[in-house]
Order: structure tokens, then C-alpha cells, then sequence
């Protein structure tokens, strides 16, 4: 139950598998344990019937949308008869209460939310409460006290629920949009993978760790040798498709503490614990990796690779250089190379 979701159905799903079974049983106790009219009983066999059948239609994953709407349906129905049933034969002839009617209350509103959204949610619940209304209004000149204080408060709480979800979801909405851009903020749209505002971040925790700590760390600095030349022969379409491919193989043989992301264009980044020779067979090996990769479309590409360990005085913008000299020293030797920079 508690993952990512990739939309708001495979959510609305989940909540579904999760809650029609429970207020389903909740439903079957509440018919057995209270005396009930006939009246009663038929709409509570009724929505335990197809509240079972919405279950496996979301188990399986067809239908849905049908049985949220059938299941608002009947669920309004129930809402606005039993109401009617409740004033008409008990609060209109007895000084009685709505009893646990109100009890469901919250959740029918929530259904209302969550199957049509926060807008139509809202005006729908605001016309399932007018009917509501009306009803006790037509009937309030039959009540006594009691009974329309009960009314009252079964309205006030109505109104208290339906502002209350709706302002939530509005709140959740901006938390949850709020949180993407954030996130998509830091992630290159093409590739998935880290961008450059992510790289920083990274360098700048990475640079107080090492000073702070004595944790030291590498960059490795690579691109894909004549990039240019891929997409003038092959095209953009397939340039970008390399780009993705290059950046899963890439990711799929990190190890534990491996930092990776796009520079910009066709250069890419590792921030990596090791150190040293360590540092210079890691990038070794990831240039093995992508000289024999066959790439869609493009087929066999290689990358140059420069790599820098990091020293106690560098900043930014020394360790960047020296990676970036690392890596045109591979590019002007021949390419398809590792080339390591030491600190001066």
C-alpha cells in the first residue's frame, strides 16, 4: 500500500483494494447487528453485493471507471433514501436521532472527492447536501426539538466535511505539485538521470564532507566521442536515444556511494568514493562497458574520460577544471581513453 505511484488512477486503485473490503465487512456486521426495515436490508445487501463486485473489478484492473461511477451512484442513492427513510418514518413521527447515520458521512463525501476530482467533487457534494436539506426542511414542520436539533447538527457536520475535503485536497494538491517540481528539478528530462542543479548539490555536500570529515572523492568526466557525427549521420532522434542508453547501462553497473548525471549535451558525470588507481580502473572500466555496447541504431560508439581526485584547498570550479583537462587529454590523445589529472 505505502509506494510511489506513477498516477493518481494506480492510486485511486490501491485505496479502493484496501477500503472496499473493510467497509464491505463493516456493512455485513452492521446488518446483523442491528434490527433493520426490509427497506434497509435490501440497500445493504445491495451495496455489500456490488461493493464486492467493484473489488474484483479492481483486483483485476478492468472496469474501473465504471464501478467508480456505479459505486457513486448507489452510494447517493443510499445517501439521500435512507435519509428520506429516517426523517419520513422515524424523526417526523418519534423524537428519535439519526443514530449512526452520520457515522458514514465522511466517507461518502471522500467518495465523492475521489471519484470526480476536487471541483465536480465539491458542486456534487454541495447538490447531494441541498437534497438533503430540502428533505429536512419539508419535514421540520412534523419534528419536535430534538429531532431537528439532530438534523442540525447531521447538516452542520455535512458542510464542515465537504470544506474540509475539498480545502485538503487543495492543500495536498499544491504539497504534491509543489514536491514534483522540486524533484523534476534536479532530474535531466531526457535521460532521468541527475542534472546539473543535482551534480552541484552534490559536489557541494561532497566538498564540505571531505573538508569537514577527511572524506576524499573522485570525479570521473566523460562524453561520448564525436556525438556531433551520430546525430548528423543518424539523426537527433536516434542521438537522443543513445544519450538514454548510455545513461542505463551507466547506471545499472553503479556500486554502493556512486553519484551519476548529466553534464549537458553528450558529457556526463561520476562522483565516486574511490581514490587514486581505484578511481582510474573504475572509469576504466565504464569505458570498457560502453566500447562494447552496440547502441540502437548507431551501433558501437566509445568515450574519453578524464578522472581528478579531490584536494584539501579545491572549490567547484578547481576540481571541475582539472576534470575537464583530464578528459581533453584523453580526447587529444585518440579518444576511447582514461586520462587521470593529479592535483598541482
Amino acid at each position: 500500500m505505502f509506494t510511489n505511484f506513477d498516477s493518481i488512477d494506480e492510486l485511486k486503485r490501491s485505496v479502493y483494494m484496501w477500503m472496499l473490503p473493510i467497509i464491505t465487512v463493516a456493512l455485513v456486521i452492521n446488518s446483523f447487528l442491528n434490527n433493520q426495515s426490509q427497506f434497509d436490508m435490501i440497500i445493504n445487501f445491495t451495496l455489500i453485493f456490488w461493493f464486492s463486485v467493484s473489488w474484483v473489478l479492481a483486483f483485476i484492473n478492468r472496469g474501473i471507471r465504471f464501478g467508480e461511477y456505479s459505486n457513486l451512484l448507489l452510494v447517493s442513492l443510499y445517501h439521500v433514501f435512507t435519509l428520506y427513510d429516517v426523517v419520513h418514518n422515524d424523526l417526523a413521527t418519534t423524537s428519535g436521532s439519526l443514530g449512526d447515520f452520520i457515522v458514514w458521512m465522511p466517507l461518502i463525501i471522500m467518495l465523492f472527492f475521489l471519484v470526480l476530482g476536487t471541483k465536480k467533487g465539491l458542486y456534487y457534494s454541495i447538490f447531494i447536501f441541498l437534497i438533503t436539506v430540502t428533505i429536512a426542511v419539508v419535514h421540520s414542520g412534523q419534528m419536535t426539538s430534538e429531532p431537528i436539533d439532530s438534523l442540525t447538527q447531521f447538516h452542520a457536520a455535512n458542510i464542515v466535511y465537504i470544506l474540509v475535503l475539498f480545502y485538503a485536497q487543495n492543500m495536498f494538491r499544491a504539497f504534491t505539485e509543489r514536491d514534483f517540481f522540486k524533484k523534476h528539478a534536479y532530474i535531466d528530462s531526457l535521460t532521468r538521470i541527475a542534472n546539473r542543479h543535482q551534480i552541484d548539490a552534490w559536489l557541494e555536500v561532497k566538498l564540505a564532507a571531505a573538508e569537514e570529515d577527511e572524506k576524499p572523492f573522485s570525479i570521473i568526466f566523460f562524453d561520448i566521442d564525436h556525438f556531433k557525427k551520430v546525430n548528423d549521420e543518424f539523426g537527433h532522434k536516434i542521438g537522443d536515444c543513445v544519450l538514454k542508453e548510455l545513461s542505463a547501462i551507466v547506471s545499472g553497473n553503479l556500486t554502493d556511494g556512486d553519484l551519476f548525471g548529466r553534464w549537458g549535451g553528450e558529457e556526463f558525470m561520476l562522483i565516486i568514493n574511490d581514490t587514486g588507481g581505484q578511481a582510474y580502473e573504475k572509469a576504466e572500466h565504464f569505458r570498457k562497458i560502453v566500447e562494447n555496447h552496440c547502441f540502437k541504431g548507431a551501433g558501437s560508439l566509445t568515450a574519453s574520460f578524464g578522472v581528478t581526485d579531490y584536494q584539501s584547498d579545491d572549490n567547484i570550479e578547481s576540481l571541475l577544471n582539472r576534470a575537464d583537462e583530464a578528459l581533453y587529454a584523453s580526447k587529444n590523445s585518440g579518444r576511447n581513453k582514461v586520462s587521470v589529472k593529479e592535483p598541482s
